[in-house]
């Protein structure tokens, strides 16, 4: 996929998505009036949105997330630490089981967006949300636990790697 229909906001309409990116996903956004924000789509449903010339989040069907790359926005989000064993599966699109969890941080209830780390150099490689909140996640050995949403390897990952 590649980004097409790449064009600026103006200043009221980019207050007004950088107000929702803040309602729908509690994450922190600078809201500096200097800033340039820019909107690209990437597939009939999937927006991104660029600040300052970097990928910073993405508007699908699933919601408001970071994208991969927005490393001050992920740097605030809960993370779930993941073994080696389980990096392929979600790289691949696989939902979050219970097994491959070995370090859970921060507290998030249910239905949470988090990201996901692999374990040794702990780079978030995924975004889920969550089915279950943190305290039981940390208790819980069997089955799924997260939706992935976004991953290293996505089409919307592809669109926007190269621009960071």
């Amino acid at each position: 996929m590649t980004l097409t229909h790449r064009h600026y906001l103006r200043e009221k309409e980019a207050r007004a998505i950088i107000e929702e990116i803040q309602k729908t996903t509690h994450l922190p956004v600078n809201t500096a009036s200097e800033q340039k924000v820019e909107v690209a789509n990437i597939e009939t449903e999937t927006r991104l949105i660029l600040i300052n010339n970097k990928p910073a989040f993405l508007k699908t069907s699933k919601g408001i997330l970071p994208t991969l790359t927005n490393t001050t926005t992920l740097q605030s989000t809960p993370t779930i630490t993941v073994d080696a064993g389980a990096v392929p599966h979600i790289c691949n699109g696989s939902d979050l089981m219970a097994p491959g969890i070995v370090k859970i941080s921060g507290d998030f209830p249910a239905q949470s967006i988090t990201a996901v780390a692999e374990q040794t150099y702990g780079k978030t490689i995924a975004l889920v949300r969550t089915l279950i909140d943190a305290e039981k996640m940390r208790t819980t050995k069997r089955g799924k636990v997260a939706i992935n949403l976004h991953y290293i390897g996505d089409r919307a990952w592809n669109a926007y790697k190269n621009l960071a």
